[in-house]
């Protein structure tokens, strides 16, 4: 009697290693993978792309920001000189 839960207790653990155990992928499987693998090699191109767009864009935005301030900074020269006029002819 003793031996019959050894036995019973094998069976079990054989049987949920048996059940556990998975056979190799199939074709569809396999076609799956390599589609996937696909898939993403394309979206981390794209990703690439878009970050060196980005850096682009960027490049292009400090650019532009140090243009507006070269054009602010004459704008103010502009004022000041035509203040300077104003006051020198209202003096005289």
């Amino acid at each position: 009697m003793r031996k019959t839960p050894g036995v019973i207790l094998s069976l079990i653990v054989a049987s949920i290693l048996l059940a556990g155990c998975t056979k190799y992928a199939d074709k569809t499987q396999m076609q799956q993978m390599s589609d996937m693998k696909n898939e993403i090699a394309t979206l981390q191109q794209q990703i690439q792309t878009a970050n060196q767009q980005k850096a682009d864009l960027q490049k292009q935005v400090a650019a532009k920001q140090e243009e507006i301030k070269k054009l602010q900074s004459n704008e103010q020269a502009v004022q000041q000189r035509m203040q300077a006029q104003q006051d020198t002819t209202k003096s005289n």
